[in-house]
């Protein structure tokens, strides 16, 4: 697991650097590409839902730590073909797995399965998991022990019809898991599926940014973190990568230290409101424990009086759906945010996710833009209208699934 110099060949690829496989929400692959050349990542794809990328140690690091826009980072370590899970137990546990792990270390699996002939994801898990422990004590006499809750080595198996891939966990908990968001928070948006949007708005720092309808918050507390130039994980501490063989604490200091030093904040005027106290508290909260504070102007208000503070910027709405907004009274709500959006917002871009398609037709004013997401397991739409004053010439439509 130790960075290598690199070295390129013929083609143009260069095989002493490991290669990566990062998961992303689908349609924010572009936004992820970008990010991850920025981080010094080379040899760049878009997948599905994924980019791929070669990368040393401390691109890897500057990966986890900075991006906003990946679940995970997945390290491919082994790739074969399995006719059926007893193949598969075979083929893995073949493989030289303390190259990457002792007996003593623990470990958990997550399984993803696209086959016709695996059938029962729990069953290829549990027969990988014999596999790797077999290895061990057929070995050493020793077993390493599951520990799915914090492992020392997290393996990801996926298996898409009989082709298997077995990949190492560079990240361990899940990218989108910042640390801000209070337990208990109701209908919270995923971190990146926030950050996402934001970049689809158009939203950048340096541009007013209002969250008038805020919740617990992670549309403000995500556009505060980029603007405060921090990286987005700056405040966590463990990585799995951590429990690789060959891990370089130093380097991982070295990258730190260069981060914080590039460090370039922008000055952004950032609102967040909403009429319920509870949901006002809960972003404070939020805001507080990223150090972010003084990043945000908070305040209890109803988004029906509200009036901006500035002449243009980009207004974000997470209005009740689903199980929180019964659908006759959808129509009328949507009604009133497209009366106060003619009303209070000219010049301004504003955007909601909604999964009330019907619901936001009653806004009553032409979309510039609709964007196909889930939030969670629900369906939405990510809407966007630019709000002219008077009759102003309105842009064509345009629809991206994402």
């Amino acid at each position: 697991m130790n960075s290598e110099p690199e070295t390129t060949s013929e083609n143009g690829v260069t095989p002493a650097l490991p290669l990566y496989f990062v998961k992303t929400l689908a349609g924010f692959e572009g936004f992820l590409e970008k990010e991850l050349i920025s981080l010094g990542g080379t040899h760049v794809e878009q997948a599905k839902r994924g980019v791929e990328f070669q990368a040393d140690m401390a691109t890897l690091f500057r990966v986890c730590l900075c991006s906003r826009f990946a679940l995970t980072v997945l390290r491919p370590v082994l790739t074969f073909d399995a006719q059926n899970p007893d193949a598969l137990y075979d083929e893995a546990k073949r493989w030289d797995w303390g190259a990457i792990m002792t007996a003593q270390s623990s470990f958990a699996i997550d399984v993803t399965v696209h086959s016709a002939v695996f059938t029962h994801s729990q069953f290829a898990m549990l027969r990988l998991k014999d596999a790797v422990v077999d290895h061990f004590r057929e070995f050493s006499g020793l077993r390493p022990g599951i520990n799915r809750e914090e492992p020392d080595l997290r393996i990801h198996l996926h298996i898409a019809h009989t082709t298997v891939t077995i990949s190492l966990d560079a990240a361990g908990r899940p990218l989108s898991r910042r640390g801000y968001r209070p337990a208990g928070a109701k209908a919270p948006l995923n971190e990146v599926l926030a950050a996402g949007l934001l970049a689809h708005a158009g939203w950048k720092p340096g541009i007013p940014l209002y969250d008038p309808m805020c919740g617990s918050g992670t549309f403000s507390v995500e556009a505060a973190l980029w603007a405060d130039g921090f990286p987005i994980q700056w405040h966590r501490r463990k990585f799995a990568f951590m429990d690789w063989r060959g891990y370089d604490e130093d380097e991982w200091w070295v990258v730190r230290d260069e981060l914080k030093e590039s460090r370039e904040p922008v000055a952004t005027k950032i609102f967040a409101s909403d009429r319920d106290f509870a949901a006002i508290s809960q972003t404070r909260q939020a805001l507080s424990t990223m150090e972010l504070d003084e990043q945000v102007q908070l305040g209890r208000s109803d988004f029906f009086r509200l009036k901006p503070e500035t002449d243009e910027g980009i207004m974000v709405l997470n209005p009740p759906y689903g199980e929180r907004m019964p659908l006759e009274d959808a129509p009328a709500f949507y009604g009133k945010i497209g009366d106060a959006f003619k009303s209070n917002w000219p010049g301004f871009s504003a955007w909601i996710i909604s999964a009330d398609v019907d619901g936001m037709k009653q806004v009553g004013l032409k979309i510039k833009r609709r964007i196909k997401c889930f939030n969670g397991a629900m369906e939405c739409r990510w809407m966007g209208w630019d709000l002219y004053e008077g009759k102003g010439e309105e842009a064509p439509e345009t629809e991206t699934t994402a």
